[in-house]
């Protein structure tokens, strides 16, 4: 099955484009793929990294605490769905107020949502980790939660120094609900340099191991991975 994402033609949006995933919650969006799938191009990808970095700093500024469950309204659609605000079902959340429906599963989001999402990507080989990652694409982690344990946190990146390499992403923290992390694997054991935070601390137990660096396992994308 090819990585598709289909162009959602409205009436009522003559102005703007919508995009959905092939393997998304609208049983009607697939059927329509399957008949005429499309790709979309560059200006209609960042359009839609564009509505990604909106929705994401959206619900930031609405200050849910973690594991809140509110109900939303499609922009679009004005179809409504109850999401958790966990760490994936923010995720889930802002992709599919995006217009993105990527994680089908992610709507009931149980413990296994990073995984879920981590499963999902790889599928379609849209996992990576050895380059500087775009705006909108998931960040994912280890060991947030237990030293042996593997895709249990995740955010969305909202913004990317191309200068010192720090990468900006929201994410559901358990204790503050959502808030803005950092990260950078040129400096690894730095929380801080010149004055700039660059890794957010991640887990309880202070040193360098409880840093965004050290916790880090993967980036995944709904678009194109990164050049190197």
């Amino acid at each position: 099955m090819r990585f598709y994402i289909i162009l959602l033609l409205s009436t009522m949006l003559l102005s703007s484009i919508s995009f959905s995933q092939t393997y998304g919650y609208d049983k009607e969006y697939q059927k329509q793929l399957e008949e005429s799938g499309v790709e979309i191009n560059d200006r209609q990808k960042e359009q839609v990294r564009k509505d990604i970095n909106k929705w994401a700093n959206f619900y930031l500024d609405k200050h849910y605490k973690y594991n809140e469950k509110a109900l939303l309204t499609h922009p679009i659609s004005k179809e409504k769905k109850t999401f958790n605000f966990d760490c994936s079902g923010y995720v889930a959340a802002v992709y599919w107020t995006s217009n993105i429906a990527v994680f089908e599963k992610q709507a009931i989001l149980d413990t296994g949502g990073v995984k879920t999402i981590y499963a999902t990507l790889s599928k379609y080989n849209k996992i990576y980790r050895d380059v500087l990652p775009n705006i909108g694409d998931i960040i994912m982690f280890d060991k947030t939660t237990s030293n042996d344990k593997k895709l249990t946190h995740a955010g969305i990146v909202i913004d990317v120094d191309e200068e010192d390499e720090t990468i900006t992403y929201i994410h559901a923290s358990t204790s503050r609900g959502l808030v803005v992390g950092y990260m950078n694997l040129k400096y690894p054991d730095l929380d801080k340099k010149d004055g700039k935070i660059i890794n957010s601390r991640l887990k309880r137990g202070g040193g360098i191991n409880s840093l965004a660096s050290h916790c880090f396992n993967s980036y995944g994308t709904i678009l194109d991975i990164p050049k190197q």
